[in-house]
């Protein structure tokens, strides 16, 4: 990361010749003119006169002002707030700025003079926020409660909650009126009416839809409970081969793929149309680099309600940009749009860029992009480089803004401010102009201090970077060249398009092991007991579960292979050939360990054991149900297999690599439990997702041998559930009579009786990191290790 200072001396002199009582009085100005507008929540925010701009800063637990009026440019104020601050919303008048703090489940009220004066307690993991064009409400979306919380900005309190409004609400966006609230749900849902099983759907580039929660803000009600987002039928990009349609691969790419609109960002409104940024997910397979995620951006009716355009895949045309442009529209994460003119800006969080989007006379969005290899390129991205840091090698990755996650426009549609969450800074984007060839990004304003060089925090950020990131270091390979790098093949994935915060997208995904749920990544290494050496986990001393459903893994760096493989780049090892040349020497679990071959990669691994956060549970421990709850698991046994500091029994208890006696068919075997949750009879019906996604057709997938024990940490948050997303809610789970009475079969079946599942279940859903977990398990020996 690039420590060059941003604010120059003459800023600063021109700060306080402009601006003599900022720091006192930077609110004191009123509002300009024009009426009220649509609202959207965002992560940076700009006050109504164009004089100054706030934005948070998770990672050090702040929001900072920033003076922008003749881009003087400069920081003023950062001002404590509480923890993970994600959002940030400004009252019309400018009076007041509240954040949301999603670690402490709080808001904080700031006025003014840039002074906390107020917290305000929300549900838990509060995301996005917006104020009413009046001023008069603040809506706040609970992720982890799945509520809105409404507070009165005259009295700073909660005057009412919206219970169940659906799973995970994340985005909010307000109509002019003040008559409509949008709600998106972060993750994709089961498609409404689909006649198929889990079993079926599940894996199926089909199997999914978007979904937006639509409120009357006037009586709070919900009018609308779902707006479905579309699977799109073709991707634009084909496939080689497919595993639910038992067809191995061939080396003819013939097959059409589809894909889901999945991880909804934000919702921002313009004119009757709502846009909403997000990854689309394809997780049949086999996989192809250009097969698995998609960068898109879906549209809403806002009079009708339903969606408006098919969903436009931001990939298509990339393929025909020349070398030294090409790089592809990767984790679409934020959209604001100009006043003046049909046009708006994309945030694009792996590939360090704002996109350029226009729009039609019915708000139909394109990227302008070539059609064919002769057609002219008209897709514009603007790097977030000053002009110097522009002309400066990069070969690390190190220089500009890193990883945005928000922007906003000034009402003359001259400027554009983007929030990098990675490099701690505010971009300055020059957006004026009639030609968008022009635009470019004028200075980088640090908003919070980057950690030392050489400390433990500064290996977690660059952890941070190379997982959010679809570029990295430079790559001799034509597609890890500039402007890509060694992470992805010419930009095109990152960790996070498919462990979004480093939790999961609930996907179930067609890999060569078989179908494979997402697993979130908070309980990968036992919490407080972690152990760095030389930038990287220690093992065993850190206590890591061993990795993925089948246990085919025992490092985070072995995922060298999905950076490679799945994802098409060049691998940060650079002792190896780049790409597929190299994976032979990347091994899984046997022969070299892979850690220390990568500081990068090495980096990656501290991101995963130290910087990623469980969600807060919903329901408390302390309820009597819980605690009731929590009896009934402690009776009938759970804890045997789900006991210990990281609520599993999986954990390396060696340093890597394996001993061979221990790896059958490419597993851990001593890891697995073999508890009733594998059918082996799906795999014969031609139709289930019971199948590996391989070179050959019709090959069973793993897991007769077992699965790896999933931790039960925060895992109301991870539906659906099992390897295959067989089971929707954790009742399903339950439903499982092997797998509920596993733990001790000599019982009576306990968990046969729906009171005591629902109990036992209400327990489940309070576990986060918190709780205080079952020490000393015991794990049945005829179900556990090799069999």
């Amino acid at each position: 990361m690039s420590t060059r200072k941003t604010i120059t001396r003459g800023c600063l002199l021109a700060a306080l010749f402009l601006y003599p009582t900022l720091v006192l009085q930077w609110g004191s100005v009123h509002a300009q003119g024009g009426g009220p507008r649509p609202a959207a929540s965002s992560p940076i925010a700009i006050t109504s006169d164009d004089r100054f701009v706030w934005s948070v800063n998770p990672d050090t637990n702040s929001v900072s002002l920033f003076g922008v009026a003749g881009d003087a440019n400069v920081k003023i104020a950062e001002v404590p707030v509480g923890k993970e601050p994600w959002c940030v919303a400004i009252t019309p008048d400018n009076k007041k700025i509240y954040v949301t703090n999603m670690a402490d489940g709080t808001v904080s009220v700031i006025n003014t003079e840039s002074q906390t004066v107020g917290t305000i307690e929300v549900g838990k993991d509060p995301f996005g926020c917006v104020v009413s064009p009046d001023g008069n409400v603040l809506y706040v979306a609970n992720r982890s409660s799945d509520t809105i919380s409404l507070i009165n900005t005259h009295n700073d309190t909660v005057f009412t909650t919206i219970p169940d409004v659906g799973p995970k609400p994340h985005a909010l966006a307000i109509s002019a009126d003040g008559q409509t609230l949008f709600v998106t749900h972060f993750l994709a849902q089961p498609r409404l009416g689909d006649p198929r099983p889990p079993t079926q759907a599940e894996g199926a580039d089909d199997g999914r839809e978007g979904r937006v929660t639509i409120i009357n803000s006037l009586n709070n009600q919900i009018v609308k409970t779902v707006v479905a987002l579309n699977p799109l039928p073709d991707s634009g990009f084909k496939s080689d081969g497919s595993a639910l349609g038992r067809e191995p691969l061939t080396n003819v790419f013939d097959n059409v793929t589809g894909a889901f609109p999945n991880v909804l960002e934000q919702i921002v409104l313009r004119g009757n149309v709502a846009y909403i940024p997000n990854t689309c997910s394809s997780p049949n397979g086999p996989f192809r680099f250009n097969v698995n995620v998609q960068s898109c951006l879906s549209t809403i009716d806002t009079d009708q309600r339903l969606e408006k355009f098919p969903t436009l895949n931001m990939n298509i045309g990339v393929a025909f940009e020349a070398a030294a442009k090409k790089l592809f529209n990767t984790n679409p994460i934020a959209v604001a749009f100009k006043r003046s003119t049909a046009e708006g800006f994309v945030a694009l969080a792996a590939t360090d860029r704002l996109l350029r989007i226009t729009l039609d006379g019915n708000g139909r969005p394109t990227i302008n992009p070539p059609a064919s290899a002769g057609d002219p390129d008209n897709i514009v991205r603007i790097e977030l480089k000053d002009p110097v840091e522009l002309l400066a090698p990069d070969p690390d990755d190190t220089i500009g803004g890193k990883n945005p996650r928000g922007l906003v426009i000034n009402s003359t549609d001259s400027r554009a401010y983007v929030m990098d969450l990675v490099s701690r800074d505010v971009a300055v984007v020059d957006i004026s102009g009639n030609d968008p060839t022009l635009y470019r990004t004028l200075a980088r304003m640090s908003s919070s201090a980057l950690p030392a060089a050489g400390t433990d925090e500064a290996t977690i950020l660059r952890g941070k970077q190379m997982f959010n990131s679809a570029i990295g270091p430079v790559g001799a390979a034509a597609n890890s060249s500039r402007p890509a790098g060694r992470l992805s093949d010419t930009g095109w994935g990152s960790c996070y398009s498919c462990h979004p915060f480093g939790l999961t997208d609930s996907v179930t995904w067609m890999f060569a092991d078989g179908p494979r749920q997402t697993i979130s990544l908070e309980s990968t290494f036992e919490f407080g007991a972690v152990t760095i050496q030389s930038g990287a986990p220690k093992l065993p001393e850190s206590h890591q579960r061993a990795l993925n459903w089948s246990a085919v893994r025992d490092e985070v760096p072995d995922f060298e292979r999905n950076t490679r493989a799945v994802s098409g780049g060049g691998g940060l090892i650079t002792t190896v050939p780049e790409g597929a040349a190299g994976l032979a020497q990347i091994p899984d679990l046997v022969g070299t360990a892979n850690t220390g071959r990568s500081p990068d990669l090495d980096a990656l691994a501290t991101y995963v054991a130290l910087g990623v956060r469980a969600p807060i549970a919903p329901v408390s421990s302390h309820e009597l149900t819980t605690q009731i709850g929590r009896l009934i698991f402690a009776v009938v046994g759970c804890q045997n297999c789900h006991g210990g500091p990281n609520w599993t029994i999986s954990a390396i208890d060696y340093t890597p690599p394996a001993n061979a006696a221990d790896v059958v068919d490419a597993q851990l075997v001593r890891f697995l439990c073999r508890v009733g949750t594998f059918d082996p009879a799906l795999f014969n019906d031609n139709v289930s997702n019971e199948i590996r996604a391989n070179n050959a057709a019709n090959v069973q997938a793993r897991g007769s041998l077992g699965f790896n024990v999933p931790s039960l940490i925060s895992v109301f948050a991870g539906a659906p559930y099992l390897h295959s997303g067989a089971a929707r809610t954790l009742d399903d789970v339950l439903q499982n009579v092997t797998h509920r009475r596993a733990g001790r079969p000599e019982l009576f079946d306990l968990l046969s009786l729906p009171g005591a599942r629902a109990l036992l279940i209400e327990f489940l859903r309070s576990i986060d990191r918190s709780t205080e977990p079952f020490l000393n398990p015991s794990p049945p020996a005829n179900l556990c290790g090799a069999p």
